[in-house]
C-alpha cells in the first residue's frame, strides 16, 4: 500500500472490492505499508473497522501482493 501516496475514492473502491473477493475466497486481506494519508482517509470513511491492517512485511519475507491503479 506505501505506493499510494494521493489516495482516491477510487482506490478505496478497489480496495473494498478486493477484500469482498478475498472474503469470498475465505481469506482475508491484510493491508502492509498503508501511509498516512491513506490510514486517514479509512479511519474518516470507517473502513478502519472494516480491514485489517499491518505492519510493513520486510521485503525478503512471503509474497507481496502489488496494487494497480
Amino acid at each position: 500500500m506505501s505506493t499510494i501516496e494521493q489516495p482516491t475514492r477510487a482506490d478505496l473502491e478497489r480496495l473494498a472490492r478486493r477484500r469482498l473477493d478475498a472474503r469470498r475466497r475465505g481469506c482475508e486481506l491484510v493491508l502492509t505499508g498503508v501511509g498516512e494519508r491513506l490510514r486517514l482517509l479509512l479511519a474518516l470513511t470507517g473502513l478502519d473497522e472494516v480491514f485489517v491492517i499491518g505492519g510493513a512485511a520486510p521485503p525478503d519475507e512471503g509474497a507481496e501482493l502489488e496494487f494497480e491503479g
